[in-house]
């Protein structure tokens, strides 16, 4: 924005401000996507018996709810 040629006192033409703020949602985007990977990092760690045999309890608690309620 500060090579905008048509600024008028601190004004900022509609172009220039649009363009501005296209840049800054380019980099929320690329920000956002950088913290993302959420399959990455459970792909890298390594369950516990202990953590497997929650996951199933929680599972079949989820069946048997699903069960119950349809």
């Amino acid at each position: 924005m500060s090579g905008c040629r048509h600024r008028n006192g601190r004004a900022l033409c509609f172009d220039c401000f649009k363009a501005g703020m296209e840049r800054t949602r380019a980099r929320r985007a690329a920000w956002t996507q950088k913290e993302l990977p959420f399959e990455q990092a459970e792909a890298a760690r390594k369950l516990s018996d202990q953590d497997v045999a929650h996951r199933r309890r929680m599972l079949e608690h989820l069946v048997q709810t699903a069960r119950r309620g349809a």
